[in-house]
């Protein structure tokens, strides 16, 4: 609507005036507008990345339940054979368990870059405007 309206024949000198103004003139709301583009580019990378690293967490904890429940279940029988067994199998599950640390700390690193990034990439943006 905004359009059609500035081609109307009595709105001809005010639109002369309004296309006049320095913000229109020089690209400012394309500056601000790419500015924006930047932040929400980098807002959605990082909220993609807290999301991974609450998942990345949320597995850990279940896993650390997991094992606390089973040290609880050996202490509770206290039946040698039974609590080898749960300490084999603790064993043996303690490799998955540091690939998840490991993996938690490598998106956690990944995740600091990111900002950093982004950081940088609307500290740029914000400077290109003044």
């Amino acid at each position: 609507m905004g359009p059609a309206l500035l081609t109307l024949p009595p709105v001809k000198p005010l639109k002369k005036k309004v296309l006049d103004m320095g913000f229109l003139k020089y690209g400012f709301l394309s500056k601000i507008g790419s500015q924006l583009d930047a932040a929400a580019k980098g807002t959605y990378i990082l909220n993609r990345d807290f999301d991974t690293m609450s998942r990345l967490v949320g597995r850990l904890q279940d896993e650390i339940d997991h094992n606390k429940e089973m040290i609880q279940f050996c202490l509770d029988r206290r039946e040698d054979r039974i609590s080898f067994r749960v300490l084999k199998e603790m064993k043996k599950c303690e490799v998955g368990f540091m690939k998840q640390v490991e993996e938690l700390e490598e998106h956690v690193y990944l995740c600091l870059v990111t900002i950093n990034r982004a950081r940088a990439l609307l500290m740029k943006e914000i400077s290109s405007l003044v």
